[in-house]
């Protein structure tokens, strides 16, 4: 049921995301945000997943600021394999977002933030699928692929690189 309700919002609230951000105050925004955040550390793979891609979309309409903020919350998230998933599964949502924004101000961010949260074996292989997607999609457009190189840090090209 998590699972549907996670593909339901997602695909929603984008649409709708005018009218989310408009009524309460933007309390709607919020509990939409939060229910898919809590959402990425269920213990069932599919409704964290399914949460991942209903996140993505709408990660893509924050500020640079609040991304950025965002990916400093996943990377101290910690301790708990919950906090952990959902730490992963944040970040691989917010890193999916970034491939399709380009290169957004933030990415550096996520892209230490993923490297920290791999180091859990727990999260390896989910870190790795999900960076290794990201950089075939960078590739395909030679120039988004150079303004990648040339927005990140040396060190954080190497991150990506590592985990490829």
């Amino acid at each position: 049921r998590l699972e549907a309700a996670a593909a339901l919002v997602g695909s929603s609230a984008l649409r709708h995301d005018f009218i989310f951000r408009l009524s309460d105050g933007g309390k709607a925004t919020k509990l939409c945000h939060d229910t898919l955040l809590a959402m990425l550390g269920d213990k069932r793979v599919e409704v964290r997943i399914a949460s991942q891609a209903a996140l993505a979309p709408l990660l893509g309409l924050e500020t640079t600021a609040t991304c950025k903020k965002m990916a400093k919350a996943f990377a101290a998230a910690g301790g708990s394999d919950e906090a952990a998933d959902r730490a992963v599964h944040g970040l691989s949502a917010m890193l999916r977002v970034a491939g399709s924004l380009g290169v957004p101000d933030w990415l550096g961010e996520v892209i230490e933030a993923l490297s920290k949260a791999g180091r859990r074996p727990e999260s390896k292989k989910e870190v790795e699928k999900t960076v290794q997607a990201f950089m075939k999609q960078q590739q395909q457009s030679r120039d988004v692929w150079k303004r990648c190189q040339k927005r990140l840090t040396e060190e954080q090209m190497d991150l990506l690189k590592a985990r490829q």
